[in-house]
């Protein structure tokens, strides 16, 4: 019985010493696999160096499979013929990670999805056999790995209030804030260069509207007041003592109450947000207080057109009346974000109706002539298209994003008023009188496209973030030429009386000199609206505040 037993306990016991020996290989290609993940998607921008250099530091009997073919660690391509048939092969493959819990483990690692955030690393390597290799072959095992760093960046988009002079800034964003502001220049830069901390006033806001155990995204869909919103600046902004004052004499000329909005509307903190207020945020983000304050303002005012008669020292022009319209940011895409590689923040949708009174010249009898404008301006959008974190370190990280400035649409024409609120459709531009007397009546229409939907890439380096550089991207010479592009395009149409000595080529030539007086002034006023309701034509600003270099982690 013992001879005859013997020989199975003995093929039994080297399956059992062959088995548990590749279970050993098994998990030691894993943990190859695994670790070779995190050295490459720690620096994803030099990917086959990484994973090379991590093989030879840890002396792994593997070679890396490139484009040229298989490579040693010291870097050299070696034939398929001069490799032992125990050495492994590593694979990467470069993508990006979408960390949804909604999404089966394997669909959440995107192969070839670029800016890469993630890495797939796939070791194979055949198993050793000591016994069964007398009547198979060894198996070929293989182990995947898959690695992702998160990295993000603070980033906004919006317009230079700062280059503004005080009168139209105080008439229209005292119309959003229900109030009456007299506020200079000087005080308006002095508020577009003070920032703020947004995780400091968010718990700032907290403390005030007494909520706990709250996370800041709540804090952020919390409906508040801008009075409050004020409130909170002063309290916990920790702005200098000139910038407190300004915005104390805001605050005290609003009336106690007033509408509603809710700021997550304006800001997305990311991944940041579902954060508890007591747990440390680990980034900061930094919005100007008239950034704030303005895109607040056209938030809290809805659907309202902004109307305001007023008189500019601008040469050759008389009183202007102004109908303006903002529309609500796009779902998804705030002005002011905390976000990853792909992520975007846009300007909100204007229109603009204009009816511009400008003195008539000698050739035109002194008549005075009523220019009626429409613009419509579509958003501008800025996307984070990537982050480099060189050695791993945010203060050593450069961020690319990819820009879009707002095109705009420019009309000679009326409008109907109630249509500029209604955002789902385009409003009807119909002509209208230019000039009407007893000598003679002119009607006119034109419209011209201005911009491009061209993306213009923008670089923030390590320096530009640690400051806060504001970047601009624009069309050059678009606003200089409006003016003139929508002249050349005017078709008018002119009635004189039977006993007038006038003709209508004296008319025309009359009228192209008299509105061409003023083509400067008139673009300057068209600059000066838009970038108080926070967009300009064919122009973007953005700027990066603050980056996130989280150390790479193994995911699923």
């Amino acid at each position: 019985m013992t001879a005859l037993v013997l020989p199975a306990c003995i093929s039994v016991l080297a399956i059992g010493v062959d088995y548990g020996h590749l279970t050993l290989e098994r998990r030691e290609m894993q943990v190859a696999a695994d670790l070779t993940a995190i050295a490459v998607a720690s620096d994803m921008a030099h990917a086959e160096a990484a994973a090379l250099s991590h093989i030879e530091n840890n002396r792994l009997n593997l070679l890396l499979k490139t484009p040229q073919g298989l490579k040693t660690p010291s870097g050299v391509v070696v034939p398929e013929a001069a490799i032992a048939g125990t050495t492994g092969r590593v694979t990467l493959e470069k993508g990006r990670y979408v960390a949804n819990a909604a999404l089966d483990a394997d669909q959440r690692f995107q192969p070839g999805v670029a800016p890469s955030d993630a890495v797939r690393v796939t070791v194979e390597q055949p198993g050793t056999l000591f016994f069964a290799s007398m009547f198979t072959t060894p198996p070929l095992m293989s182990a995947v790995g898959t690695a992702a760093m998160t990295k993000t960046a603070a980033f906004s988009i919006g317009s230079r209030l700062a280059s503004l002079e005080g009168g139209l800034l105080n008439a229209i964003l005292g119309k959003m804030l229900g109030t009456t502001l007299d506020l200079k220049a000087v005080d308006y830069r002095a508020l577009a260069t003070a920032d703020l901390d947004l995780f400091q006033l968010t718990r700032g806001l907290a403390s005030d509207l007494n909520l706990t155990a709250v996370t800041y995204d709540e804090i952020l869909a919390t409906d508040i007041t801008v009075p409050q919103l004020l409130t909170a600046i002063l309290r916990h902004g920790g702005l200098p003592s000139s910038t407190t004052t300004l915005v104390s004499k805001i605050r005290q000329s609003l009336p106690a109450s007033g509408k509603r909005l809710s700021l997550a509307r304006l800001i997305d903190l990311g991944n940041k947000g579902h954060l508890r207020i007591d747990a440390p945020a680990g980034l900061g983000v930094k919005v100007g207080v008239l950034d704030l304050l303005q895109s607040s303002a056209a938030l809290a005012n809805g659907a309202e057109l902004v109307k305001v008669d007023t008189k500019l020292d601008l040469p050759g022009l008389g009183s202007v009346d102004l109908a303006l319209a903002i529309g609500e940011p796009p779902v998804g895409t705030p002005l002011h974000r905390v976000g990853e590689p792909g992520q975007a923040v846009r300007t909100a949708q204007v229109r603009v109706a204009l009816a511009i009174k400008i003195d008539g010249l000698a050739d035109l009898l002194g008549i005075k002539i009523s220019l009626p404008l429409y613009i419509e301006v579509a958003h501008a959008e800025a996307k984070l298209a990537g982050i480099q974190c060189h050695g791993g370190k945010p203060s050593n990280a450069t961020v690319t994003i990819d820009t879009v400035p707002g095109v705009a649409e420019v009309s000679i024409g009326q409008v109907d008023a109630a249509a500029l609120k209604n955002f789902g459709s385009s409003p009807r531009v119909t002509k209208a009188k230019l000039v009407e007397s007893g000598l003679l009546t002119v009607e006119g229409l034109a419209s011209v496209d201005v911009g491009s939907a061209q993306v213009r890439k923008l670089t923030f380096t390590p320096g530009d973030i640690a400051v806060g550089t504001t970047k601009n991207v624009s069309s050059s010479g678009l606003l200089t030429s409006l003016t003139q592009s929508l002249l050349a395009n005017l078709e008018a149409e002119i009635r004189l009386p039977l006993l007038s000595l006038m003709t209508d080529k004296v008319v025309q030539a009359a009228l192209a000199k008299t509105l061409g007086a003023v083509t400067p002034s008139i673009d300057a006023l068209l600059e000066r609206i838009l970038a108080v309701a926070g967009v300009r034509i064919g122009e973007a600003d953005v700027r990066v505040t603050q980056v996130d270099c989280a150390n790479p982690v193994l995911v699923q």
